[in-house]
């Protein structure tokens, strides 16, 4: 237990269910009981397989049925009864949860958060390949192309997946690191995409050479300011070993039109960005902006007015080989010139975006 008598949850994320089993092993002692949350059988028979173990060996194990809406949604509701009846149990003072390859921590961790006031998350751990973290990073598959979709909605691609498991962790263990030509580079690349979070090497076999478990590093606004809206300056990260963080700002709206026509050009050579942009046809609307690998989305935030910011762009873009002086003068020519914000009539411009958000 905790020092407030609560129970304490590790959590394990990553695309890779092989690498995550010995990351696994370490998370568990004598105190500990681990659900572990496999994703093979869903693209068949449409369930979530679930097992229970201690150090003594398996407890249970059952599945989750996953329908046609949002999985994400049914894998959290469907495991919340099991943790409580784990923690009822009294038997064990931490809770590991390994989730499915293609879950997120952040939804996972806001319901625990909210919702189980018996519980208190204490390590979100999340396992990366050191041989393809830039080439899940840098493409445009979908989870769905892989069979690693959460149900027929989810239409997220391995990118953004890879890139929001490293933006909400704690720690990051850099699995196959010996096998990496450049791992201080990934390095980097981690501290660059979250700043917040702590590599752990692993061994050869697998094996985390660090602490990755009931470390204490959790703290939910910390993570919740990172992952959502961003800020300006503090985003930025030291250049260096090809890793390139770039803040982009403007007090002048997008032209929707240019934008649209720019996108491919805007993430060549960007792994990640995010950030909040004005779009001149929509002049009263906060305007998310996201990319990963060669995708990127925009969708609505509210309303200016329900801010203390003044209409604007800021966008913040991690690459490898990043070019700053090219994205920015790319994102430049995308604003509205002087004249145009003299004479158009920006509601009337054509809205490239209209469906989408």
């Amino acid at each position: 237990m905790t020092a407030q008598g609560k129970t304490s949850l590790s959590l394990l994320v990553g695309l890779s269910a092989t690498l995550r089993e010995p990351v696994l092993a370490a998370m568990v002692d004598p105190t500990t009981v681990a659900v572990v949350v496999d994703q093979d059988e869903l693209p068949g028979r449409g369930v979530l397989s679930w097992r229970v173990l201690d150090t003594s060996g398996p407890i249970d194990s059952g599945e989750f049925t996953v329908g046609d809406e949002c999985g994400a949604c049914q894998l959290i509701e469907s495991l919340l009864p099991l943790l409580e009846t784990l923690v009822a149990r009294q038997h064990w003072d931490h809770v590991v949860l390994a989730a499915p390859p293609a879950m997120e921590a952040r939804p996972l961790v806001a319901t625990l958060v909210g919702t189980m006031p018996e519980m208190v998350v204490d390590t979100v751990t999340c396992v990366v390949d050191a041989v393809l973290l830039v080439e899940q990073l840098s493409g445009d598959e979908l989870l769905d192309e892989r069979g690693l979709a959460l149900g027929l909605p989810d239409r997220r691609n391995v990118a953004e997946l890879t890139a929001r498991q490293i933006e909400y962790a704690d720690v990051c263990v850099l699995a196959n690191s010996h096998r990496s030509a450049a791992p201080e580079r990934l390095h980097h690349l981690l501290a660059h995409l979250n700043p917040r979070t702590t590599v752990v090497a692993a061994d050869p076999s697998g094996v985390p050479t660090g602490p990755v478990a009931r470390t204490g590093l959790f703290d939910f606004p910390a993570a919740e300011a990172w992952a959502g809206e961003l800020a300006s300056s503090d985003r930025l990260q030291p250049s260096g070993d090809g890793v390139t963080t770039v803040l982009w700002q403007s007090t002048r709206p997008l032209h929707p039109a240019r934008l649209n026509d720019a996108l491919e050009d805007i993430v060549d050579g960007v792994v990640r960005s995010r950030g909040v942009v004005w779009l001149a046809n929509r002049p009263t609307q906060r305007v998310r902006w996201e990319s990963a690998g060669y995708s990127a989305s925009l969708g609505t935030l509210g309303e200016w007015s329900e801010t203390e910011h003044l209409a604007e762009c800021t966008v913040v873009a991690t690459g490898m080989g990043l070019d700053p002086a090219r994205l920015q003068a790319i994102l430049d020519a995308c604003l509205l010139t002087e004249s145009e914000l003299a004479s158009l009539k920006w509601q009337d411009l054509d809205d490239p975006f209209a469906g989408v958000f």
